[in-house]
């Protein structure tokens, strides 16, 4: 099976929606491996409500993503050296658009990739920093298994986030970074007008 964006999108936040479900006195590794063991379980328990009511699906992992994921510095990130430029009011637009179009992705795909399994590697050698840390993990589909990595840091209030992701050669940021700075200048850089394009063009 080749790795897509879409797939990326799906391993991200399947593992940031059972991220809040382990002791946040874990390392990053300890976090990825508890959480991944559970990630068949709970894909599978929300799997008649996507069916059923796909609305409250998606409103359900908003608010399970709503403590645990940074979007605004996610967006920030994916803006790049626009959001110099740009207004706070314009910075909190992306932000809800970004935020949103991958809730939707993730919804419409999470079946999809129900039967695959992420394996989280144990470290290879101790962090650099106390606050940022790489996890290694490999997916294992039928066909073949391929690396990955998680770039995570410790927030203010001591929870690990992830920062971006990248597995088998394809960078997460980089990607939507990228998506962005296209649209950005088919459309005279206004950013206001990309804004109303992004969750179109995702």
């Amino acid at each position: 099976m080749k790795v897509t964006q879409k797939k990326i999108t799906f391993i991200i936040f399947t593992f940031l929606f059972s991220f809040q479900l382990v002791s946040e006195q874990l390392s990053p590794h300890e976090y990825a491996a508890q959480t991944h063991d559970q990630i068949i379980e709970i894909i599978q328990t929300k799997n008649q409500l996507f069916l059923e009511r796909p609305d409250l699906f998606e409103k359900e992992i908003s608010d399970a993503f709503s403590p645990i994921v940074d979007f605004q510095r996610i967006a920030r990130n994916v803006m790049g050296k626009y959001a110099k430029s740009a207004t706070d009011q314009q910075m909190r637009d992306f932000s809800d658009a970004f935020e949103n179009s991958l809730l939707e992705t993730y919804s419409s795909t999470l079946i999809e990739f129900k039967d695959e399994k992420i394996n989280v590697l144990p470290p290879s050698k101790p962090q650099a920093s106390p606050n940022k840390a790489r996890v290694s993990i490999e997916i294992v589909t039928s066909s073949n298994t391929y690396p990955g990595r998680y770039s995570m840091y410790l927030d203010k209030e001591g929870k690990w986030k992830i920062i971006n992701i990248e597995i088998n050669g394809m960078n997460l940021g980089k990607i939507f970074r990228n998506q962005f700075y296209s649209l950005m200048e088919k459309n005279s850089e206004d950013i206001d007008l990309v804004i109303q394009k992004w969750v179109a063009s995702v």
